[in-house]
């Protein structure tokens, strides 16, 4: 049993008779009075014996005597009773005639009985004190434990207040629990939303409730005593757990004889949290723990609550703090894959997830293209993208703009999204849309290793962010849009010549500080006027364009294509010494020897080019420098594939002369009429 001090019966029986002799032997309230009792008893006896000898008789002595003696006892304690036994032990007899016996004395009777109700009368007054006596020192006691009790409870209260988090409330419900009852076991659980009774402290005190996994701990509404008081609010006081059919075994432990005391913790009217108290043995808790306890888990109730407030209040500031970071560095870029790099950073922190990717969604295409992941990758390590058509919920998640949560080996689960996961080793997959102005321009996919919990607050928050996230993607998308208009041919999606005089610029001034090398080839397409002139320019541009697709297709995606004017390309090769350039224009010239340009209805059109090459240092220091070597080589190579045909074919004069004369260039920056 629990008890702050002894517990008092209100009146055992077997403390009456010690009363008793304790107030006859002088010990009662009264016995301050003993000594006068005792003189008054003296007195009035030799009073009566002076009367009797000198006026006649006993009945003096009965007359007086006696009711002076029954007052004295009756205001005495021991010694009085004492003296006044004797008194009347030695002056009785000397009222009749010696060898006469005492009951044959005249006036014997009557002094016995007012002695003997003397004594009944003492015995009542004795008793009645003793009673009230000892109900005052059992009142003082129930003072005394409840005033220790409301100590305790206050000081509980004091540290409940201050616990910041519901584990901490746990943690002070048992050990402030320990203080005011005595268990072997106590538990504290809180009620989640979906009806998932989960435990936040847990006490064990003798042999198997020592150690208890919390996850063996868990439960459901209605499911064990505990269960069973979430879904009820209402407290349960069990003698023989064995015999209640509320009870589950928890899995683990054996059968004992145990005693239950389970209450809900309560707020508002709703059930937030219960306290699961147990004990070995039959009938260990009773009604007055019980009333303590409930007590208790109220300040407990409220308690939890608190620290569930201050949880979200702290939450939502972190959220607060991550969407204006987050913010703050979208704002500082425009560029597309360095924005979809941040939200894929600052998603995959806020969801406690190991991988991130950021998808623009090619709706023309039908696939989504990689632009951010999470943990930095290389551009060229990333699949560039991905069709649609195979994944439909990723379909879903876009035309619908709803959230997909996948985990693995969940049957209800879309194949081919799992067909992903689970050769790479992960286990959650979440999808979330990217929805600027209404409309889905891409997809998020967190993906873990290991099982994360994912609650609704935390999805809430996702969405927040992607939505945050989308309009700084499709500002960044919409500005590179606006650039490539401005940078790029639009016949050939090359980039223009004033970009690659910026450019060229920029990469001049990075070769110079990293002391690496810089080349630059110029391409001239050989009687593109004749192909102009012979089928048209609308034919000419679709030469063009196909031109620029047959050289993208011997590029690295570090090289750096533009339309440098009419029917003339420029390439700056960062990182590339003359041999590798010479490679470059070699694998360039071999690519159109094996292609033709061919439309329906036409015969096919060969296509040939000359190509000059300049690197840096070895060629020039400057952009410009290094433009006029290059393209000096190119007629160069022109000249000579002029003189060779010449000397085969043997062409007339004017047009030897035509192709030794040079070409006319546009003044340095400023772009050549297409």
């Amino acid at each position: 049993m629990s008890r702050i001090g002894p517990r008092w019966p209100i009146r055992p029986a077997g403390r009456v008779v010690p009363s008793l002799a304790r107030a006859f032997a002088g010990e009662a309230p009264i016995h301050l009075l003993a000594p006068a009792g005792a003189l008054v008893v003296v007195a009035s006896f030799t009073l009566a014996y002076v009367i009797a000898l000198t006026s006649g008789g006993p009945n003096a002595v009965v007359l007086l005597g006696a009711p002076l003696y029954a007052a004295a006892l009756l205001l005495s304690g021991g010694p009085a009773l004492v003296a006044g036994a004797l008194i009347v032990a030695f002056t009785i007899p000397l009222l009749g005639p010696p060898g006469l016996p005492l009951v044959a004395i005249p006036g014997f009777g009557e002094v016995l009985t007012i002695v003997v109700s003397a004594f009944a009368l003492r015995a009542v007054v004795v008793l009645a004190v003793s009673a009230r006596t000892d109900d005052l020192r059992h009142e003082t006691r129930l003072a005394e434990q409840r005033a220790a009790q409301l100590g305790v409870l206050q000081a509980a209260s004091g540290r409940l207040s201050r616990a910041g988090t519901v584990e901490a409330v746990g943690r002070a419900i048992v050990e402030e629990t320990r203080r005011i009852i005595d268990y072997h076991n106590a538990r504290v659980y809180v009620l989640e939303p979906g009806g998932d009774v989960i435990p936040i402290a847990f006490e064990g005190m003798v042999g198997a409730y020592e150690q208890v996994d919390f996850d063996l701990l868990r439960c459901r509404v209605g499911e064990g005593f505990t269960g069973w008081v979430a879904e009820h609010g209402v407290p349960i006081l069990v003698g023989d757990a064995n015999l209640d059919q509320r009870g589950a075994t928890i899995p683990g432990t054996d059968d004992v004889d145990e005693s239950m005391l389970v209450v809900p913790m309560a707020y508002d009217g709703v059930t937030v949290g219960v306290i699961t108290l147990s004990k070995l043995g039959i009938d260990q808790f009773d009604t007055e723990d019980e009333r303590l306890l409930l007590i208790l888990a109220d300040q407990a109730a409220t308690a939890i609550e608190t620290a569930r407030l201050l949880a979200r209040s702290q939450a939502l500031a972190g959220e607060l703090r991550r969407l204006l970071d987050m913010g703050g560095e979208l704002s500082a870029s425009l560029d597309s894959r360095q924005v979809a790099n941040l939200i894929a950073r600052h998603l995959a922190s806020a969801m406690g997830v190991d991988e991130c990717a950021i998808s623009y969604w090619d709706r023309p295409a039908g696939r989504l293209v990689t632009l951010g992941y999470h943990p930095p990758t290389p551009v060229e390590e990333l699949q560039p993208y991905f069709e649609l058509a195979g994944y439909p919920e990723s379909r879903r998640v876009l035309e619908g703009q709803e959230t997909s949560v996948i985990r693995c080996g969940d049957p209800a689960a879309d194949p081919a999204e799992l067909a992903l996961l689970e050769p790479a080793g992960y286990q959650l997959l979440v999808m979330l849309p990217l929805v600027a102005k209404g409309e889905s321009i891409g997809l998020v996919e967190l993906m873990a290793h290991t099982p994360v919990a994912i609650s609704a607050d935390n999805l809430e928050l996702a969405r927040t962010m992607a939505s945050e996230a989308a309009m700084a993607l499709e500002n960044a998308r919409l500005y590179e849009d606006a650039r490539a208009l401005a940078d790029r041919d639009p016949l050939t999606a090359f980039y223009n010549h004033r970009y690659l005089h910026e450019r060229f610029g920029e990469e001049v001034v990075r070769a110079q500080r990293s002391r690496s090398p810089l080349s630059v080839l110029m391409l001239d397409l050989d009687d593109f006027k004749l192909v102009n002139d012979t089928f048209g320019h609308l034919f000419g541009d679709r030469v063009l364009a196909w031109t620029s697709e047959v050289i993208r297709s011997t590029l690295r995606a570090s090289d750096i294509p533009a339309r440098y004017g009419g029917d003339e390309f420029a390439i700056l090769l960062p990182d590339t010494g003359p041999e590798a350039a010479q490679v470059a224009a070699q694998r360039i010239r071999a690519a159109f020897a094996e292609a033709a340009f061919g439309e329906a209805g036409r015969s096919a059109v060969p296509v040939s080019l000359a190509v000059g090459a300049a690197t840096f240092p070895a060629d020039g220091r400057s952009s410009t420098e290094l433009i006029a070597r290059a393209d000096a080589r190119l007629y160069d190579e022109k000249r000579e594939r002029a003189a060779q045909a010449e000397r085969l074919a043997g062409p007339p004069a004017r047009s030897r002369r035509a192709a030794q004369r040079p070409r006319k260039r546009p003044p340095e920056g400023v772009a050549p009429a297409p």
